[in-house]
């Protein structure tokens, strides 16, 4: 797209809202929440109240979405990737627990070394890092809403996620004394599920406690029926609990833990030309957070602070299960990390103002089949180390990534609110260590030792810290209370964590060895959009520009005058773009009709990439000065569909559709010839809910239905989907799974 292009979008961004407007009637009742999910049911969402937007979002310069809790309850999801996928995020999914899940948004990741300091995109619990990889990890029992947060909510947080973060907010207990639903389910491929979540409040005390147990314990088939071998999990446990003791009502004292296991998830495996199953392995995850905190307010509401401490765990291993020797010898990292939050916030009529700091510690360890051949045969291998001899090999000490970070954001309110003005500042020091000093890359391969110099490991630094003071600042404008036109500049910064600068082969065997000498990647993010919300209808636009320097992924290690190393490394790459546009569209044609007894709504959720380029060196010869594709996200995704509710039937239901457009899969191939593309598939799920006893909120017997991959398509969100060692394999075919839910 070139700059006339642009420049039409944008204007149109801007001038659509207020052309719609002049054509519409002032007397429509507005919402009081721009929330672009796929509907909601309460009052106000169907236009019986004339509020606006909430002060918070009168202010927010940047585009929100929020999946409330009744979107989440009408899902066919169970966990986090799940419903990500149906609201229209690309997540590079797998068919079961196996593997990672990472998300993309606007072309950012989650992760791509399996340890969150070296994503792209944070996901945090109650405004807390998850500490999680994989967004398969996170159970949606116990969530109440699910926000995306960029621009000055980000800088709460950190510098590194300028395509948004993540924030799961979860229940807490009451108002009633004691309430809570019991759940057991049964479904295609001898699936089972059985959980129950309790909570209440008396007095002064409140307290939230869950637990879920599922197992599937039959391979699945795809979408052509075709056996995907070696896909059950054996079980997966999810427990939760929040207590919290409120002292004069302004001061509450809590702790909250969350654990979630994956026990056996095998690795869908094939069968070759002679019979034999090939890949047969299985992984173990655990995560562990535990939390104490504090929250507290000044009588007249205009002062609140809160602060936290914690501990969290991230495990994951990968056993070889047709080799008996190779159980004692397990793949896998083990990241434990430290944390502790604080902040003050300022609210009053003319301005809000937040201050704080935050710190995380993350500690690696890992255990690699890097060394297999010396592994499996411990005792008679010319590598064997005899201090491991027969007794397996642990998890060892690899690196430490260290973060801390003060900011101060606000925003001052104009004309009684109709213009405001956002911004803040973030400092952010990181550090790392190397722990395994002595196991790195640097001398051992002809082609190392050309990207590295030929100089020995004694040449390069076993720590490095790095420091960044980083700005943002937007502004909104309301002609009207329900039209919003936003605009947006967030400046972000990422420093490489301990693995992109340290880690060896013979530890972290995860596609490449490190660099020390890596540069933090700096993001120059800008965006301009708009919301509307009047009453049974809502939309929302937004255009988002990314430019990011010193992009760190693993390439071929192309040196700076055009040539290739001959090995893979994590480099930094010089430029890249990443430009879109989203919408957000949603009506409830039940409320446009007159009818307010029920909710009918069409949605639709759209981002398109426009651009997404890289270059490796710009100017240089040859492939590494030429501009190429990014991989691993699509050009388009969109979920859509219909949701309707019936509160006189007590039935409701939600049939959703999600495309997922063309992408290059794997790691950056530059030069290597044209990168083979997947995807453009659509999936559809639907989910149906009936009352069968009873007929309030609590002591009732629910039915939810479940009815996935409709159209019993083939798919995979990791590439094209074969039966070889090196192809993708396809996603379950048409499933069901059906739930009993007691309410109490």
């Amino acid at each position: 797209m070139n700059l006339k292009h642009r420049l039409l979008l944008v204007t149109t961004t801007f001038l659509l809202p207020p052309a719609i407007a002049l054509a519409q009637n002032n007397d429509v009742t507005v919402l009081p929440e721009v929330t672009v999910n796929s509907g909601a049911t309460t009052p106000q969402q169907r236009g019986t109240t004339t509020s606006a937007f909430t002060p918070r979002q009168r202010g927010t310069s940047t585009s929100t979405f929020v999946i409330d809790e009744q979107t989440i309850r009408s899902s066919s999801a169970n966990n986090l990737s799940e419903l990500l996928i149906e609201q229209g995020f690309p997540v590079e999914a797998t068919p079961n627990d196996h593997g990672e899940n990472t998300l993309v948004i606007r072309g950012f990741h989650t992760e791509h070394l399996m340890t969150e300091a070296n994503g792209k995109v944070l996901i945090l619990i109650d405004g807390r890092r998850s500490g999680v990889a994989s967004v398969r990890q996170i159970a949606l029992r116990n969530v109440e809403r699910i926000e995306v947060l960029r621009g000055a909510e980000m800088f709460k947080y950190g510098l590194g996620s300028p395509g948004g973060i993540i924030n799961v907010i979860t229940k807490r207990g009451g108002p009633n004394s004691f309430s809570g639903s019991m759940r057991a389910g049964y479904g295609s491929y001898d699936a089972y599920r059985t959980g129950v979540d309790v909570g209440g409040q008396e007095n002064n005390f409140d307290y939230t406690i869950g637990y879920e147990y599922s197992t599937i314990r039959s391979d699945y088939t795809d979408g052509d029926g075709n056996r995907v071998h070696n896909t059950r999990t054996d079980g997966t446990n999810r427990f939760n609990f929040n207590f919290g003791y409120t002292i004069d009502g302004l001061h509450r004292i809590g702790i909250d833990g969350y654990h979630y296991g994956v026990d056996k998830a095998h690795r869908p495996s094939y069968i070759d030309e002679e019979g034999v199953l090939r890949g047969n392995n299985y992984t173990d995850r655990k995560t562990q957070l535990l939390h104490l905190n504090y929250e507290g307010a000044s009588e007249d509401g205009r002062f609140s602070w809160r602060a936290n401490v914690g501990k969290g765990r991230d495990l994951y291993e990968t056993w070889q299960a047709t080799n008996a020797m190779m159980h004692q010898y397990p793949k896998g990292q083990d990241v434990t990390s430290d944390r502790a939050q604080g902040s003050l916030t300022y609210t009053s009529d003319l301005f809000d103002l937040t201050g704080g700091m935050d710190y995380i510690h993350y500690f690696v360890q890992n255990s690699s089949t890097a060394r297999g051949n010396a592994l499996a045969n411990p005792c008679t291998h010319a590598l064997a180390d005899p201090v491991w001899c027969g007794k397996g090999f642990p998890m060892h000490p690899t690196s430490t990534t260290t973060l801390m970070g003060s900011y101060l954001v606000g925003m001052l309110k104009l004309w009684d609110g109709a213009v405001n003005l956002s911004g803040g500042v973030r400092y952010e020091h990181a550090s790392a260590r190397d722990l395994s000093v002595g196991d790195e890359h640097y001398d051992r391969t002809p082609g190392l030792r050309n990207y590295f110099g030929g100089l020995p490991r004694e040449a390069f630094p076993t720590s490095r810290s790095f420091d960044h003071i980083a700005p943002t600042f937007g502004a909104t404008w309301l002609p009207m209370d329900w039209l919003k036109l936003r605009a947006n500049y967030t400046q972000g910064w990422r420093a490489p964590s301990g693995r992109q600068l340290f880690a060896s082969s013979f530890y972290e065997d995860y596609g490449a060895p490190g660099d020390p000498r890596l540069r933090p990647e700096f993001t120059d993010a800008y965006e301009v959009g708009f919301d509307m919300a009047r009453g049974d209808w809502r939309l929302s636009s937004t255009y988002f520009y990314y430019k990011v320097k010193d992009n760190i992924f693993i390439y071929p290690g192309y040196l700076s005058d055009g040539r290739n190393s001959g090995a893979r490394m994590l480099l930094n790459v010089d430029k890249r773009i990443q430009e879109g546009v989203e919408v957000q569209v949603s009506a409830n044609v039940a409320g446009l009709l007159g009818r307010r007894d029920m909710e009918v709504r069409p949605y639709a959720n759209l981002t398109h990439m426009i651009r997404k380029d890289e270059v490796i060196f710009e100017g240089a010869p040859g492939p590494a000065g030429t501009w190429w594709p990014i991989t691993r996200m699509p050009d388009t995704v969109m979920n859509y569909g219909i949701r309707f509710n019936y509160p006189a039937w007590q039935f409701s239901g939600n049939l959703n559709f999600n495309y997922y457009g063309l992408q290059y899969g794997g790691r950056a191939d530059v030069g290597l010839g044209p990168i083979p593309g997947f995807g453009r598939f659509t999936v559809a799920n639907l989910s149906l809910r009936k009352r069968l006893l009873g007929d309030m909120n609590t002591n009732n017997l629910d039915l939810k239905l479940d009815a996935n991959n409709l159209f019993n398509t083939t798919y995979s969100y990791l590439g094209p989907v074969g039966t070889g060692p090196n192809d993708s394999y396809a996603f379950p075919g048409r499933n069901f799974f059906a739930t009993l839910i007691y309410n109490f």
